[in-house]
């Protein structure tokens, strides 16, 4: 009878660790899922599951008709010379070479709205600071940070006027279209990097794409098939450079004349024979 009564508080203490190992185990478990659970909810799918990607648009930002330089050392950033590869750079959008309006795009899906955050303009929400989380491998979730709060303040009574064009012509956007869409879509060109068609198509674009991703530059044999006989210098340029297209936002209290903002699609940025990177 004494064993028996000796038996019972043993018992009831190794269910009793039992239990408690039970619910340790389980809520380390779901501490991760949660935090995934989380970072997923606040993270667009672009952001989430990243594609290569490598085309270029020119930007111009004017607040009060002081037009921001993108070339300046503050929005610039470093990069690998050699971006002849499939590697997927480690942030979406740069501004480098010291080159003004010249906006590069390496992740699939961006939009302008991203582009504006990135650069402290937050017109899309979300985390502050932050695009959202990487989460292709779960053992590496990875915060997307913006770059940094670079462009001026928008003043309290400015509106955002948009338009996209060139030197021949241009027309209004709204705004939400800048903010929303593929950039792709807004400018109705599609990317001529081999990325694009895998991306669209499916595949494994590490094994086929390397070592002629180029996105503009060498006369890669990519570039050499969208060759036409009549092409002019512009076009050629164009299409080396993959550029999509070009976007002018000016932020002031009323809507710009016809004069200033074709003055502004005098002024872009020239082309150049640039050579594969970044």
């Amino acid at each position: 009878m004494q064993s028996d009564s000796n038996d019972r508080p043993r018992s009831f203490m190794r269910r009793h660790r039992l239990a408690i190992l039970a619910f340790v185990g389980g809520f380390m478990l779901l501490v991760p899922a949660l935090i995934a659970g989380y970072a997923f909810a606040l993270s667009p799918s672009t952001i989430r599951s990243p594609k290569l990607e490598h085309y270029h648009f020119r930007m111009q930002v004017l607040v009060n008709g002081q037009a921001e330089n993108f070339g300046e050392k503050g929005y610039q950033t470093g990069y690998k010379k050699d971006q002849c590869n499939a590697n997927l750079p480690e942030q979406p959008i740069h501004f480098h070479d010291n080159k003004d309006q010249f906006t590069h795009i390496h992740w699939e899906g961006m939009t302008g709205g991203m582009v504006m955050k990135y650069y402290g303009w937050n017109l899309i929400g979300g985390l502050d600071g932050a695009l959202g989380y990487k989460l292709d491998d779960l053992t590496d979730v990875q915060k997307v940070t913006t770059h940094g709060d670079y462009l001026p303040e928008i003043p309290k009574d400015a509106q955002i006027y948009v338009y996209s064009g060139d030197e021949k012509g241009y027309k209004a956007r709204t705004l939400a279209d800048w903010r929303d869409q593929d950039l792709e879509k807004f400018f109705n060109k599609e990317s001529n990097s081999p990325a694009h068609e895998f991306n669209k198509n499916g595949g494994d674009p590490l094994s086929a794409l390397f070592p002629t991703a180029s996105a503009h530059g060498e006369a890669s044999e990519h570039a050499a098939e969208a060759a036409t006989p009549t092409e002019s210098e512009t076009e050629k340029l164009t299409r080396i450079n993959n550029l999509i297209g070009n976007v002018v936002i000016f932020v002031q209290k009323d809507a710009p004349s016809d004069e200033e903002i074709q003055r502004r699609f005098d002024k872009l940025e020239p082309l150049t024979e640039s050579t594969c990177g970044g």
